[in-house]
């Protein structure tokens, strides 16, 4: 499994879309609890967008993630479904992270490409 762990900030809708997506493919995953800072608890993050509009708050926490050297990577979901998955599987498989952050806006779960990306992900990380 190239995604072994998904640390969520909070409990809102797009986080309650990936939690049950990795309830579905057994991948561990776990809340935070404000007990660590969020980038000594991930390995990297992973930013999930609708065409590069990107909420200030989950751009400072890419940018906490950065400035502190931990890897990242931005999912365009209504980009070319094929080449975003292969892409993101391509840095699963260079990076190696145990634990990876994912954050997203709440209006995702209404964009149908979120789901089929979601769906074609998982038929390759296994």
């Amino acid at each position: 499994m190239l995604l072994k762990s998904i640390i969520l900030r909070k409990t809102d809708e797009f986080e309650a879309a990936i939690q049950d997506w990795s309830d579905s493919n057994e991948i561990k995953h776990e809340i935070f609890d404000g007990s660590q800072e969020l980038y000594e608890l991930a390995d990297a993050i992973v930013l999930f967008h609708e065409d590069y509009n990107i909420s200030k708050e989950n751009a400072s926490i890419k940018d906490l993630f950065s400035n502190n050297g931990k890897f990242s990577h931005s999912i365009d979901v209504n980009g070319t479904l094929m080449a975003s998955v292969s892409s993101f599987v391509f840095w699963l498989e260079n990076h190696k992270p145990k634990s990876v952050l994912i954050i997203g806006d709440d209006k995702l779960i209404t964009n149908k490409k979120f789901s089929t990306y979601l769906e074609r992900l998982s038929e390759r990380i296994k």
